[in-house]
């Protein structure tokens, strides 16, 4: 009989011992899972900002070349004015 607690004892040892080691196991497999979608989520905020840096800088060069179109003539060559005869030329 004492054999058989001692078989129980050691096998509900074991079976607590094999329960924390799936457990510590599916905790670094979770904060594995945990660290990359930390990384991921970083990454992507980079990215973010990036983008939209880019996008401010482009929206800027917009503004000034539509500034530029708008107010700035000195590019563009001056025709001097039409002039408008007096009298219509007789038809032949």
């Amino acid at each position: 009989m004492a054999n058989e607690q001692l078989n129980d004892v050691d096998r509900a040892a074991i079976d607590e011992h094999a329960r924390h080691v799936a457990e510590q196991a599916a905790l670094r497999k979770v904060r594995k899972t945990l660290d990359s979608i930390g990384e991921s989520e970083t990454a992507e905020r980079r990215t973010l900002r990036k983008v939209l840096i880019v996008c401010a800088i482009l929206a800027a060069v917009g503004v000034l070349l539509a500034l530029g179109l708008v107010y700035g003539d000195k590019g563009l060559p001056q025709q001097p004015p039409m002039t408008v005869p007096d009298t219509l030329p007789p038809k032949q």
